[in-house]
């Protein structure tokens, strides 16, 4: 969601949103930005939904290791060592929400400084949202 206006793919696959809280609304979202820090169990349902509804972009900090605690409480780990092996959360848990909608832009940034200070700033600028 580059433009002003909707495409008719965009208008296709976000219809319900699109029927609830109409087209105006769906365009907000989909520019909006949000930082999540810390991919725990509730905070990856939280994406899940927010990628879902077409935000326009999701950034994920967490360096952590995937864990026995972390694969059991995060559907978004997939339980195979192969795919998550030397991953961080944060990274294993972008490949699993890009596949959720491929519209939504999923990064990881490894600096939270860097990002927190970009999230920060820019915060007065514009409306983000900055989740834990």
């Amino acid at each position: 969601m580059n433009g002003e206006e909707l495409t008719e793919q965009e208008t296709a696959l976000y219809d319900r949103q699109i029927r609830v809280w109409g087209a105006d609304a769906q365009r907000r979202l989909s520019k909006s930005h949000i930082l999540v820090y810390g991919m725990k169990g509730t905070v990856a349902e939280f994406c899940k939904n927010i990628v879902l509804a077409g935000v326009g972009s999701v950034t994920l900090v967490d360096d952590r290791e995937v864990t026995d605690e972390a694969l059991s409480a995060n559907f978004l780990i997939l339980p195979d060592e192969n795919l998550y092996h030397g991953k961080t959360l944060a990274e294993v848990c972008c490949d699993s929400l890009k596949e959720f909608n491929p519209m939504v832009h999923v990064s990881v940034e490894k600096d939270c400084r860097v990002i927190c200070y970009q999230y920060v700033s820019a915060y007065f600028e514009a409306p983000n949202s900055i989740c834990n």
